[in-house]
């Protein structure tokens, strides 16, 4: 299978791979089904639109044309929406004025619009769709309007240069993504923003709980705050001035992409407490060197430590029970992990493979597993024929040495204590022959002394 399809499924958006390549396909503009009943369709050679309701929508742009208006009449009737798609790929605009007629912009509108430098949006619409300005690489800063409640997935996705985002005062949602692979961001104007708060170069909600978007300049080593709960997709991608990463126990999960292509981030401190790494987490990661998760994770999705290229360490402990497809693909540097009897499911290359250049799996020789008997981890060493060995007939092994020694050392002990034992209480007949002696020597002092008369006795007799 094909490196970009692999890379497509485990980041879960189709869309954002094809914008890499910049080869968006068309979508279908919206149909008219029925004239009498849903209106009539124009075309004036740059735009094509729809009347519905009284009113126009623009569906499609030709995108081989330069403009840099989009008009607020036709034909007499005001032109008050921009269909899904509608602008897609149209790279020959680099600046476009967008009237207030407008009140809604569609899902991916403006994907692909690679020349586009600068847009001003309506006053009243409300909401940012999905993908609206995904891919505008060349897009470097964007006032939103008050009125806008919700920004969408993707809605800014890989947005390459742009550096500067004012937030609007009604806004309370932010999709998942907005902000990811904006590799030049570096400041959030929030101060109209009760919702959202910009400060020490995070993006956080009121209750700073959530971080949704890093400026790229955080560098060296990162501390996140004790009340941080969960991490953003995409939050900290393309942040490559930071080296060190400081986790809280308060972090329960780390959202899609959150710290990818952060390439010279080294080190991660995990802290208990952590549940779940999500795919592509720390997608090509390449200066990391080790892992060493903590005993609360559970999850631990696809890809996510896709590309680690200097990668020689990973410590996966006991109460892992998943890990996703290709979540250690292509780290060439890690050679063995130690696989926990607790995790149940190993997905497809998930170890154990690095990608050639054309995008094939390519299984490491070099790779060993340890892995306890009947568990999900030999199935995997067995599948994918890779060098493995038990844990736990190693285990036994040493168990049986050690009790050997134990009982051998018991022996050892037994007998010193029995020998002092020995010397320090003698049998009762060797207390009485000791007595014996000791009486006989007592008699015969008593004998000599009266033997020797003293001379002065002598004398008077």
């Amino acid at each position: 299978m094909k490196l970009t399809k692999r890379i497509t499924k485990l980041a879960a958006a189709a869309l954002c791979a094809v914008l890499f390549t910049g080869t968006l396909t068309s979508f279908p503009a919206f149909a008219v089904v029925d004239n009498s009943e849903v209106g009539e369709e124009l075309s004036d050679g740059s735009f094509t639109y729809e009347l519905i309701d009284g009113t126009y929508t623009i569906t499609k742009c030709d995108t081989t044309s330069i403009l840099t208006e989009v008009p607020e009449l036709r034909n007499g009737y005001a032109i008050t929406a921009i269909a899904d798609n509608a602008f897609q790929s149209c790279t020959y605009i680099e600046e476009l004025n967008i009237p207030d007629t407008i009140t809604s912009i569609g899902a991916n509108a403006f994907a692909g619009c690679t020349s586009l430098k600068k847009v001003t949006l309506p006053s009243r619409i409300t909401k940012l769709e999905t993908g609206a300005f995904m891919g505008c690489t060349r897009l470097e800063s964007v006032d939103i309007p008050d009125k806008v409640s919700t920004i969408g997935n993707y809605a800014f996705y890989n947005c390459s240069k742009l550096k500067k985002v004012k937030l609007p005062g009604e806004l309370s949602s932010i999709g998942a993504m907005a902000f990811a692979q904006c590799s030049s961001i570096t400041d959030i104007d929030s101060s109209k923003c009760g919702a959202f708060v910009f400060e020490d170069g995070i993006l956080y909600n009121s209750n700073m709980q959530n971080i949704y978007r890093a400026s790229t300049d955080l560098s060296g080593e990162v501390y996140i705050r004790n009340e941080v709960k969960y991490i953003e997709p995409g939050a900290f991608s393309v942040c490559v001035k930071m080296t060190e990463l400081y986790l809280p126990s308060s972090v329960t999960d780390i959202g899609e992409s959150a710290f990818s292509y952060c390439t010279s981030l080294k080190k991660i401190d995990f802290n208990s407490g952590l549940t779940n790494i999500a795919p592509i987490a720390f997608k090509y990661c390449t200066a990391l060197e080790s892992l060493d998760f903590p005993i609360t994770l559970d999850t631990i999705g696809d890809g996510a430590f896709l590309g680690c290229s200097a990668l020689n360490k990973a410590v996966i402990p006991e109460g892992v029970s998943t890990i996703g497809e290709g979540a250690f693909l292509d780290c060439p540097e890690l050679e063995q992990v130690n696989m926990p009897k607790s995790v149940s499911k190993i997905s497809p290359h998930a170890f154990g493979y690095t990608l050639d250049e054309e995008g094939e799996y390519v299984a490491d020789k070099d790779f060993k597993m340890s892995v306890f008997t009947g568990s999900a981890g030999e199935s995997y060493a067995k599948t994918n024929k890779l060098d493995c060995s038990y844990v736990d007939k190693s285990l036994k092994r040493y168990a049986f040495l050690i009790v050997a020694a134990a009982l051998l050392l018991a022996a050892i002990v037994l007998a010193v204590v029995l020998m002092a034992k020995g010397r320090k209480s003698p049998s009762k007949s060797a207390k009485k022959a000791e007595q014996e002696r000791l009486e006989e020597e007592s008699y015969e002092k008593i004998l000599d002394d009266s033997d020797e008369t003293p001379k002065n006795e002598k004398n008077k007799e």
